[in-house]
């Protein structure tokens, strides 16, 4: 029997984006014990930089070891929105040493759910008197979820990847070494992988 060019091929991208879910699996829950030899405040402001990379703002904190972002629209407001915000809280152990822990809240909205901010009350008043209180720019407004709308808070293990990778680039790329590794030598040893 042959195969031909099309279903090999076909057949060969199948197989590669399994081993590429499966690797990033393993690399996002390596991070899951990591833990940093490092200060504090380095580690924070990693996570910073990488939260303002994939286009996040921060919302202040009292907490320097925990950070928050307000929520991120994207879609169409006429036809359905994604919002999603990130978390990401720092934690010192007793011995000193540093874990990271990030975590995403989304929530998928059909149209028009978002309410806007509304005048406190309006009297009748000349425009130089009255004061400006409506905001200029919406900083964090918080949806109005409908019943279908239900936010869903997990683990971001790919936001403390990125974060690890930008803290220890060397350490990152040995960890992938082996995982590498580790997918090449375990694929030919797996006995339901074979089709017969």
């Amino acid at each position: 029997m042959t195969m031909s060019p099309q279903f090999a091929s076909i057949l060969m991208l199948l197989v590669l984006t399994g081993c590429t879910s499966q690797r990033q699996t393993l690399l996002e829950r390596t991070t899951s014990y990591v833990v940093y030899d490092m200060p504090a405040r380095q580690v924070m402001k990693a996570a910073e930089a990488v939260l303002s990379e994939r286009g996040y703002a921060l919302l202040p904190s009292t907490d320097p070891l925990f950070l928050i972002t307000p929520w991120k629209v994207s879609g169409n407001y006429d036809v359905f929105t994604h919002w999603s915000r990130l978390y990401v809280e720092g934690y010192k152990r007793p011995d000193g040493r540093f874990t990271v822990r990030a975590y995403q809240m989304a929530a998928n909205m059909p149209a028009r759910t978002q309410s806007l901010p509304a005048p406190e009350k309006t009297t009748m008043s000349a425009p130089e008197e009255k004061q400006n209180i409506m905001p200029t720019v919406l900083l964090s407004a918080e949806p109005v979820l409908v019943r279908s709308a239900r936010p869903d808070l997990r683990r971001d293990r790919e936001l403390e990847w990125a974060i690890m990778e930008r803290l220890d680039p060397d350490f990152a790329g040995r960890v992938k070494t082996q995982v590498d590794i580790y997918l090449a030598h375990s694929s030919s040893e797996r006995p339901g992988d074979v089709l017969e």
